[in-house]
Formats: C-alpha cells, structure tokens, sequence
C-alpha cells in the first residue's frame, strides 16, 4: 500500500502540470448500534461501534476523474490505533446529460455507486464493516427512472480463503406517482484452493420486485412511499443439493416529515438463507431475521443534522420476530468535505 501511494503521488505531482485539477475528499461514518436480540435464536446480540476515516485525493478533468485513498477503522474500546484498513483507489465518469451515467471502476465506496439495498440483501453491519466495494458498477438515470449493474468481488481464491463475488440488478420506472422496481443480486461463493473434500460451491441469489406509490410531491412530507412485492431467493449446494427456491410477501412503508421518518417492512412467507447454519454471514449478507417466515421491523428516526456535509440521525428500531419484540437503538453520524462541486 505505502509504494502504491507512493507512485500515486508522483502520477499526481506529473499530472497536474497538464492541467488536470486536483481533487480531494475527506469522508467521515461514526456509528453505535445496539442491539438487543439476546433471545433470538436465528441472530445474534451485540452492539457495534466505530468510526471510520477515508481521505483521498486524485485528478479531475472534464467528466473524469481518478481518485486514491485508504478507509481505516476504529473500533470503539479498542487498544489498536487502526483496527481496519481497505485501499480506496477507482476511476469514475459522470454524464449530466438527460439521459445521465455513472460508472465506476476499482475500489470505490459502497453507498456512492451501489446505492440503498432492503435489508433483506444487505444488513446494516455491511456498511460499517464492508464499505468498499472491489469491482465496478454502471448507473443510467433520468428523472427518476434508473437501472445500475454492479460486480463486487469479495473473496480472493487462496489455500485459506473461498473465492467470492457479487453481481447485482436494479432498476426502477416511475410514471406520476406510480412506480416498479426491482433489486437483486447473484452471491457465488467458490471453493479454496486445494479444498477438503466437504466443501462445495454454493449460490445465493435474492429477487424483489415491487409496485408502488410515491406521493412525496403529492403532500407536505419530504418522503411518502409506499410498495408490495414479491420476494424470492433461490440457492443452492452443488455437492448435495439441486436449487431451492423461497417465496414470500413483501411490503414497506416510509414517511419523513421535517426532522422525523418513520418506516415499517414485513415480510410474510417461507424461510429464506437454507444454509446459514453451516455457512453463516460468509454467505448471507442480508438480515438474519428473514431466517423466519414473519418478520416485521419499524423504525423511528430523528435527523438531528442535515445538510451537504454533515449528517446525523438517532434511530429506534422494533423487531417482531419469533413471538417477540426485540429493540436496537443506532446513531449514525456522517461527515463529508470535498473541494468539487457535487454532481
């Protein structure tokens, strides 16, 4: 990492005198998640808490740019300076055009490229522990119609270490206030070099297709959304099992009002993540809770800070699962400076 800096700073001194404009950022993510599952028998309780720092820097021309940097982690409590590290390094281009692209390229930041997942896909700990992804991703806008493609590698195949990957779909069509869309993903989850005879490759994909209303502009709320669908997974284990599939309703509502949001999702049908009592979270990255075939999560939150830059929300969340009401607590604090304008 210190002589792949290094050699970025040469490029970077070398390239400005060609009129390139330097580029820097600065991103800041502290959080405290406390949840309180400790009678679940499908997840896990514990409280989760850090912050994270990502500064980088690179060079912008026209609808270009190249960027470098490292996102370390400190956990809350720790005895160790920096309990995380992943490299930052991708090249982006972005189109403002009508018809607006995005593409991505290296290892860039998960919430600017990939956007909001269901929890169903991608539980809350992926964006404190996993928020780099290695790959690419492609984005068409236009209005608020959109559709992004994005790979994320998340395994190298070594003697000790499983080959992974992601590959993932979305898409959304809105007409007035009447909208579809569409989420998924493909995780496949290879073998090691050399592996023990027991191990075999699996394939984990989730599909949500939902249709829905968005009255945001309709009414005095700044979001007022609401959507149903149909949820299904499909995996399998090559050694020992032909594909399962697992159907289910789904449904979520969300409304923010000024400095208050309160959304709700439930899902009501057959039991997702067949394996994860052998394979656990190396294979799931979604909410353990869809384990079960009732699940129903509200949140309440509070944005105590909005604005460009800095951003905090205090969260109250209800799980009922398992005949119980389990309770979380978060609060989330994100701060970003840059020195380009935001596209």
């Amino acid at each position: 990492m210190k002589s792949a800096l290094l050699l970025f700073v040469v490029f970077f001194a070398f390239a400005t005198s060609y009129g390139q404009t330097k580029a820097w950022d600065v991103k800041a993510n502290s959080f405290f998640d406390n949840t309180e599952f400790g009678k679940s028998t499908v997840t896990d309780d514990q409280t989760m808490a850090g912050i994270r720092l990502a500064p980088a820097v690179g060079l912008a021309w026209n609808k270009h740019r190249l960027m470098a940097g490292v996102d370390v982690l400190h956990e809350y409590g720790s005895n160790n300076c920096i309990d995380a590290q992943q490299l930052i390094a991708y090249y982006r281009y972005a189109s403002n055009t009508s018809l607006a692209s995005t593409f991505y390229m290296g290892a860039f930041p998960r919430k600017e490229a990939i956007g909001t997942y269901p929890r169903v896909f991608f539980q809350d700990s992926i964006n404190y522990y996993r928020p780099i992804v290695n790959g690419m991703s492609y984005a068409l806008e236009k209005d608020k119609n959109t559709v992004l493609v994005w790979l994320d590698w998340t395994g190298k195949q070594s003697s000790t270490e499983r080959e992974t990957f992601f590959v993932g779909l979305t898409g959304r069509l809105q007409k007035k206030v009447f909208f579809v869309q569409h989420y998924s993903y493909l995780m496949h989850y290879a073998k090691m070099k050399s592996p023990p005879a027991n191990q075999f490759i699996h394939d984990n994909s989730l599909m949500l297709n939902t249709i829905g209303m968005d009255l945001s502009t309709k009414t005095a709320c700044n979001k007022l959304e609401i959507q149903l669908g149909w949820l299904m997974g499909l995996e399998d284990n090559r050694g020992t099992s032909n594909w399962l599939q697992h159907n289910g309703l789904f449904v979520s509502a969300s409304v923010d009002y000024k400095r208050i949001g309160l959304t709700n999702s439930f899902y009501y049908g057959e039991k997702q993540f067949n394996f994860y009592p052998n394979e656990g979270n190396k294979l799931y990255w979604g909410n353990p809770f869809y384990r079960l075939a009732q699940y129903n999560r509200t949140d309440i939150s509070a944005y105590l800070i909005q604005s460009d830059k800095v951003n905090a929300k205090l969260v109250y969340s209800l799980h009922s699962a398992e005949k119980k009401l389990f309770h979380e607590q978060a609060l989330i604090v994100s701060v970003l400076l840059n020195n380009y304008t935001k596209e």
